[in-house]
């Protein structure tokens, strides 16, 4: 498994993997496909030219997704938000959330002072995982997302981003396409 970052090249590969893993696993996630049809290709471009986006790749194929945006304004510059968390049902477990989680908080290091992100509250595997990197529930959101014709509920989640101190394996991520 290697983790690279994404830059705007990318875009349409991107939005494959990101239709496919809304479309095989809506419930884990508060967008939908026609979401991002609405957005358009060109706002993702300047997306993931703005936001550290990383995909873990092994064989080629990408298995894993996640993003990390700086909010912006004099009183949010301080805030990372960590989005689209997403590894294939078949490398769960496989360590490959841990290789994206890792280097989104790396990438944080010294340029944020906390993170946050929010999670369905019924994804119990998910919640699991973001607590073992240090995230703590703030709060919830009631009702947040229409799905199967009721209401989920999702919660918010956050952690200080320690100066000095560096993520267990963190690694070094070359742009998607560069030599190790």
């Amino acid at each position: 498994m290697r983790i690279e970052q994404l830059d705007p090249e990318h875009t349409e590969r991107f939005l494959v993997y990101r239709s496919a893993a809304l479309s095989a696993d809506p419930d884990s996630f508060r967008f939908a496909v026609s979401d991002d049809t609405v957005v358009g290709v060109e706002a993702w471009r300047k997306r993931l030219s703005k936001d550290h986006v990383v995909v873990v790749c092994n064989d080629g194929q990408w298995i894993g997704v996640g993003g990390l945006t700086r909010l912006t304004g004099a009183k949010l510059a301080h805030k990372g938000l960590i989005w689209g968390m997403h590894v294939v049902p078949e490398e769960r477990g496989s360590g490959a959330a841990k290789l994206i989680m890792t280097a989104l908080i790396e990438q944080a290091r010294g340029r944020m002072r906390q993170l946050q992100l929010t999670v369905m509250a019924d994804n119990a595997r998910a919640i699991a995982f973001y607590r073992r990197f240090g995230f703590e529930q703030y709060g919830s959101e009631p009702a947040s997302v229409l799905r199967d014709g009721g209401y989920a509920d999702e919660l918010l989640m956050w952690r200080l981003v320690q100066d000095g101190k560096r993520s267990p394996g963190a690694v070094f991520l070359p742009r998607l396409g560069e030599a190790e």
